[in-house]
């Protein structure tokens, strides 16, 4: 059942890092082009982002092991599709800094989650191999959907990667609570 359950969190972990992928190579050229902002307004929006990341990281992780990690997987992974969607909508500075304050809190309670789940269905003798394994998976679906995210929006925009992506992250969400809320109802 262990196995069963690394798979399906690894696919989950696949649909988000596609998602990563196909928005990151991306995300600043719409910002300076779509919203018109500069190369200043760019960082200060990533820092926004990680920033309430990290400080939403250990609040979210205390709730993830009072209600447990499914319930996070799950929030997470609908408040950040809402987010995607949400760039379709946007307009100003000032609605993409509200969407990565929101965006951080959704990858701030998938994250703890995922790692603490990992550390709880994985070997303890082959921890580090799965881990690596895992790892390595998400990376190489960031590679390859970076590589595809230049030629969707040049054939069909921003927003239909938005889409995309928001499909993907909800996907995301729903398989990770579908594949662990039972471990969690163990508890």
């Amino acid at each position: 059942m262990t196995r069963k359950i690394f798979i399906a969190i690894a696919i989950a972990s696949v649909l988000s890092s596609l998602t990563v992928g196909l928005i990151g190579p991306v995300y600043p050229i719409f910002i300076t082009e779509k919203i018109s902002a500069s190369i200043i307004n760019v960082g200060m929006i990533y820092a926004v982002f990680y920033a309430v990341g990290a400080f939403v990281k250990l609040p979210a992780g205390k709730l993830a092991d009072k209600y447990g990690k499914a319930k996070l997987l799950f929030i997470g992974g609908i408040l950040g599709a809402g987010c995607t969607y949400g760039y379709t909508l946007s307009s100003t500075i000032g609605h993409l800094i509200l969407i990565e304050v929101l965006n951080g809190c959704a990858y701030a309670t998938t994250r703890p989650a995922m790692l603490a789940l990992l550390a709880e269905i994985t070997n303890p003798k082959k921890r580090s191999f799965q881990m690596g394994f895992f790892d390595s998976v998400y990376d190489f679906s960031i590679a390859g959907s970076a590589f595809v995210a230049g030629m969707v929006v040049s054939t069909h925009g921003f927003a239909f990667l938005f889409y995309i992506c928001a499909v993907l992250q909800l996907s995301s969400g729903v398989l990770a609570y579908k594949s662990v809320h039972f471990i969690d109802i163990k508890r």
